[in-house]
């Protein structure tokens, strides 16, 4: 079963994702093992990142291996952030490439 993680965290800035990403993917393979979807962008306040995994124990190895140890070699304040975990009951997508496709 897949499984989705939201972070939300409103000291994040555009910035310090980019750092914290630059990271992550120098540290190994882009998108990580087991992750589906990654969606990131601005919320009120702060920053929101929402990742897809196809499974719960391929998020908690990443976040454990690669993304916390990016979080604290970026310096990024994690004090406020917060972790929401759901298992996904539907996942549809389309061409999420923005590829044209053929008629």
């Amino acid at each position: 079963m897949a499984y989705c993680q939201i972070y939300e965290n409103p000291d994040a800035t555009p910035e310090a994702f980019e750092r914290v990403n630059a990271h992550v993917r120098a540290s190994g393979p882009f998108p990580p093992e087991g992750q589906l979807l990654i969606i990131a962008g601005p919320a009120e306040p702060g920053w929101r990142v929402i990742t897809v995994w196809d499974s719960e124990n391929a998020c908690e190895r990443f976040d454990g291996e690669r993304l916390e140890p990016a979080l604290r070699e970026t310096g990024v304040r994690v004090d406020r952030m917060t972790r929401k975990f759901y298992e996904v009951h539907t996942l549809v997508a389309g061409d999420l490439t923005g590829t044209p496709q053929k008629v």
